[in-house]
């Protein structure tokens, strides 16, 4: 076994040694040599002096081997210059070298090195890169298996090139990117032919190199980004992708449903350093808006008034239709999106069980559970006037509805008119309505119930 923290120096002196027949291992550091010896039995270990004697006071390899290991092999350290004691030989005499290994005759008791045991690999104390780096010096083989508090994730091999990774939900170059730089976690070797689906084509080393570019500039990107980092980022309305780079299309097409970075980054496949690069240009330009996420839901109503909110929902239901009372809100698709997500940040609201549609139809945006079994369906009718036909289906049995901008206004009034719904005008209450304002949205909600309650009676 090799260990040096010079990842270059290795893979030079192990492809010499392997010229001579000997057949290498690689370590970056202690940790890492014990973690690959644990599995099987070395002849010699080589080791740089700056490993076996650290200069500053740090356990030598040697020394952890003996703590971790029942058996330890002999270990020769490789010097720069000349050689002093039994248990020192030039770095770049590799005669000497190869004579010393084989003076050192294979003790009965130290059982051959398994080829299909698996190999654990501390994050935090060696790098994903470096990993990758000596498993391609070795053209290995098998499966790395990587665990991490971020998630899980696989890096395939095939004779030392990467073949194919996967992390969480990413695949491929951008999973290994999002990989390179994990600070915490373990990474576990399986040697063996992995099943792949063959999607990187670029060697170890330049792979390596250039994962570790995008994660770093990534990184700094998002350092940059501050607050829009953590924040639920929207297209704003009437941001057109026309006559923009394709990337930025497809962030503002995507960002048509509000969504935080992270999100963001995960779903769309271009490099996450691209897509921060194009969010901050996009929200430079006024094409997108952020929303802050609120540190605390907010409540629907104080505990005094919530009996009063719970009649009123009961009421509103109304006799021959199956569920809870509905309130339908419409609004252009874009600001139904922003309102929507308001919503969700209510304390009695609940994600529906159906996702939203692809194209603008009415949905379901929350469910309001308000104790003792009541029930209120908040319901979103996009204002595309193509679906127009469909607007009455939505609207039968709705307690009200509640119109947020003036979006379709005739086609709306005469669908309500068919099924004999009531309108109540947002701004009428408010003036101008900010549906980005979870207090005006829930005071919103309770102005409906009670305006259908005053229809009713």
């Amino acid at each position: 076994m090799l260990v040096d923290q010079d990842v270059d120096s290795l893979s030079s002196l192990a492809g010499q040694l392997r010229e001579r027949g000997i057949r290498v291992s690689l370590a970056n550091g202690s940790q890492m040599a014990c973690e690959r010896a644990k599995t099987g039995g070395y002849d010699v270990v080589l080791a740089a002096r700056n490993v076996a004697e650290p200069d500053d006071g740090a356990m030598g390899v040697l020394d952890a081997m003996s703590i971790e290991l029942p058996d330890v092999p002999p270990m020769l350290v490789l010097v720069d210059g000349d050689a002093t004691g039994d248990l020192r030989v030039p770095r770049h005499d590799i005669d000497s070298i190869v004579l010393r290994i084989q003076s050192f005759s294979r003790s009965s008791e130290r059982p051959p090195t398994p080829s299909f045991v698996p190999s654990a690999h501390s994050l935090d104390h060696g790098a994903l890169g470096d990993l990758l780096v000596l498993l391609a010096t070795e053209r290995r083989s098998g499966t790395l298996t990587i665990t991490t508090p971020s998630g899980s994730g696989e890096v395939r091999l095939v004779d030392g090139d990467v073949v194919d990774a996967v992390f969480v939900r990413l695949e491929g170059k951008k999973a290994l990117c999002r990989m390179i730089g994990l600070p915490d976690g373990t990474a576990t070797f399986t040697p063996g032919a992995p099943a792949i689906m063959r999607r990187i084509h670029v060697g170890t080393r330049a792979l390596v190199a250039e994962a570790r570019e995008q994660y770093a500039r990534a990184a700094a990107l998002r350092e940059r980004a501050g607050q829009l980092a953590t924040s639920i980022l929207l297209s704003v309305e009437g941001a057109m992708v026309e006559d923009v780079p394709d990337i930025d299309g497809h962030v503002l097409t995507r960002l048509r449903v509000p969504a935080g970075l992270d999100e963001l980054l995960d779903e769309l496949p271009e490099t996450d350093g691209a897509l921060i690069e194009s969010v901050l240009r996009l929200h430079e330009q006024g094409r997108i808006r952020s929303l802050h996420a609120s540190e605390a839901r907010v409540q629907l109503c104080g505990a005094d008034q919530l009996h009063l909110v719970r009649a009123a929902a009961a009421r509103s239901k109304l006799p021959g239709y199956a569920g809870p009372a509905r309130l339908v809100f419409a609004a252009t698709p874009a600001r139904l999106a922003v309102f929507g997500h308001t919503v969700m940040s209510l304390a009695d609201a609940f994600v529906p069980q159906e996702p939203i549609p692809t194209v603008p139809v009415p949905y379901a945006i929350a469910t309001m559970k308000l104790g003792d079994g009541v029930e209120l369906d908040v319901v979103a009718l996009p204002l595309v006037p193509v679906y127009a036909p469909l607007w009455p289906l939505a609207l039968a049995g709705a307690a009200v509805l509640v119109r947020l901008d003036e979006a379709a206004s005739q086609s709306l009034e005469e669908a309500c008119t068919s099924v004999s719904v009531p309108i109540l005008d947002a701004r009428a209450i408010f003036g101008a309505f900010e549906e980005t304002s979870a207090i005006q949205v829930a005071s919103l909600i309770k102005s409906a119930l009670e305006a259908e309650g005053a229809v009713s009676a």
